[in-house]
């Protein structure tokens, strides 16, 4: 930790860096349920996760120390744990020594916590440990902006007294618990500081006694953000307006970024003015008397709704913009790793659109694209396993009898099956299928399509030129030989036929079947040198494999998104 801390120093990026305490997280701990979703602001090392992780360990281990032995059977056949947080985990942090330490599954919704806007940030909890010189800026623009059920905050003492606060917490009705004080006596970084831990809940009490509906607090907390910012009188009915991004829109922004030199500053000169015009254009309409609105036909509801979808829709039309810019990464990914990491990146898009938050973006994708290589690859593999394809390790024949592969095509527990190669002729599953007539099936051309496709991308990644995403090669009937050459060059990629049985005959390049044993074995540990490879792999399997021992999929922090963008410079 002091190793650390020396280093924000020397970066100046300590930002009164004082990481949270376990002791502080218990309470905090005791009110969580499993499935909450947390932005924590300030996030430095995680430490509330880490110590979330901690406790969910000590009580499933107390839990399975209290059963009985027949229970304990049962947990071991159905080994997923009661008691484990699995919510999402949102933060906000400044620090980019910090956040390219955090983990790949860690969501950054921001950088700058004096230029985030928190209305849009929608969590179960949020947590702060703020810079306990600014607790008492950090704590009502959390209070009164932040779109959660609970804040829960450490912050000094002294809060009690701070006017402000109290203000805000009588006029925004938010009831409170101090759940216990503490200071940093014996904490990772120590300090005189004596802090509070408290809950203040941001959820009203109906008349009947319970909470209000969570989607009635959303828009309560929309509407109070909107009434301060947009100074509107009155207000009635519930249209709602849905704005569409236009193609043409985006198209534009795209040309306009060829051949420019720093394209980030471009995008978020582009995106600022086109909210300062968004924010002057409602501020307009919202100047107007309630009644000459009402004349036309335009209520305050109305507006409300479209200046929420408004701000959504330009930063989501913005942030597509920079996720198509890492072509370079994604094209390396399937067309299922990419709709998955496309999906993932949806959850950005309420980080605000700033040169700042475009670097931890970039090394989300680039954190979790190295993992989708890896884990697509492992994918592909594992599909092909089936009997007919592998061939175990000459010391694992016996394991593989055991088994008993031969009986049973579909194997259902073929991830558990270990140390075999795959043979670079192969069967698989087609996704060419028959028609009413019993010919070929012409229709559903994409996903057909898409299969080689991916093909063709899990080779690429392993240094083999195979073809265009363009290029198609679809036969015309069942059984035509179909043949595919690598890019430029008259040697055979692959050849296949399909069956009307449902099967898909395929002949790889076998240097393409060695490059891929090679690196799926070395990812899950079944090998670790050359001498293995010649030791346990099929002998046409392991001539002539230095060249493909060494195979890197990863991309490096110094790839060319980070210049394509144009910020490298101004964030070092």
């Amino acid at each position: 930790m002091q190793q650390l801390i020396l280093e924000l120093k020397e970066n100046n990026e300590d930002y009164e860096f004082y990481p949270t305490a376990k002791e502080m997280i218990r309470p905090i701990y005791a009110r969580l349920r499993s499935n909450m979703d947390i932005l924590d602001i300030g996030c430095g090392t995680c430490n509330l996760r880490k110590f979330i992780k901690e406790f969910d360990e000590e009580k499933n281990q107390k839990y399975l120390n209290d059963i009985d032995l027949y229970n304990k059977k049962l947990i071991e056949r159905y080994p997923d744990r009661p008691n484990t947080w699995h919510g999402k985990y949102f933060v906000i942090e400044k620090s980019q020594i910090l956040i390219n330490k955090l983990d790949k599954d860690v969501i950054v919704l921001g950088t700058d916590f004096y230029n985030t806007l928190l209305i849009d940030k929608k969590a179960d909890i949020y947590f702060c440990n703020p810079p306990y010189s600014e607790f008492e800026e950090w704590t009502i623009e959390i209070l009164k902006n932040g779109n959660c059920n609970k804040a829960y905050l450490v912050i000094p003492e002294r809060w009690k007294n701070n006017e402000r606060i109290n203000l805000i917490l009588s006029e925004y009705n938010i009831a409170y618990t101090i759940l216990g004080s503490f200071d940093f006596s014996n904490a990772e970084r120590q300090a005189r500081a004596k802090v509070d831990v408290i809950e203040f809940d941001k959820r009203l009490y109906t008349k009947y006694g319970r909470y209000e509906n969570i989607k009635d607090f959303d828009e309560k907390a929309f509407d109070k953000w909107f009434d301060e910012t947009f100074k509107m009188r009155n207000s009635e009915n519930d249209n709602k307006y849905e704005y569409q991004i236009e193609k043409d829109e985006v198209q534009k922004i795209k040309n306009e970024l060829v051949g420019c030199k720093s394209k980030g500053d471009y995008l978020v000169n582009s995106y600022n003015a086109e909210q300062k015009k968004l924010f002057e254009h409602f501020k307009a309409i919202c100047s107007l008397d309630i009644n000459t609105l009402e004349t036309i036909g335009v209520k305050k509801e109305a507006i409300k709704e479209a200046i929420k979808q408004k701000i959504k829709s330009l930063k989501t039309r913005y942030w597509k913009i920079v996720f198509d810019e890492f072509e370079e990464i994604t094209s390396r990914l399937t067309s299922e790793t990419r709709k998955e990491m496309f999906n993932r990146f949806q959850e950005l898009q309420t980080v605000d659109f700033t040169l700042e938050n475009i670097y931890p973006l970039i090394l989300w994708v680039i954190k979790n694209a190295n993992s989708y290589y890896n884990d697509q690859l492992i994918n592909f593999f594992r599909k092909l396993s089936s009997p007919e394809n592998v061939k175990p390790y000459k010391s694992n024949q016996k394991a593989f009898e055991e088994e008993n592969w031969g009986g049973n095509r579909y194997f259902k527990n073929r991830d558990k099956i270990s140390h075999y190669t795959l043979d670079y002729r192969i069967i698989m599953s087609s996704p060419f299928r028959t028609d009413y007539r019993g010919n070929l099936d012409g229709f559903d051309y994409g996903h057909k399509k898409s299969l080689l496709q991916n093909i063709f991308t899990i080779a690429r990644n392993l240094g083999f030129d195979t073809p265009n995403q363009s290029e198609v090669f679809i036969p015309n009937t069942f059984g035509e030989k179909m043949t595919v050459y690598y890019k430029h060059s008259d040697k055979i990629f692959m050849e296949y036929r399909v069956y009307k049985n449902g099967n898909m005959h395929v002949k790889f390049d076998i240097e393409f079947a060695k490059a891929m044993n090679i690196t799926v074995s070395k990812l899950l540990g079944w090998i670790r040198t050359k001498e293995d490879v010649k030791k346990e792999f099929p002998e046409n399997m392991a001539k002539n494999i230095e060249k493909y021992f060494n195979i890197n999929l990863s991309i490096g922090l110094d790839n060319n998104s980070f210049k394509l963008l144009g910020i490298i410079n101004k964030i070092d």
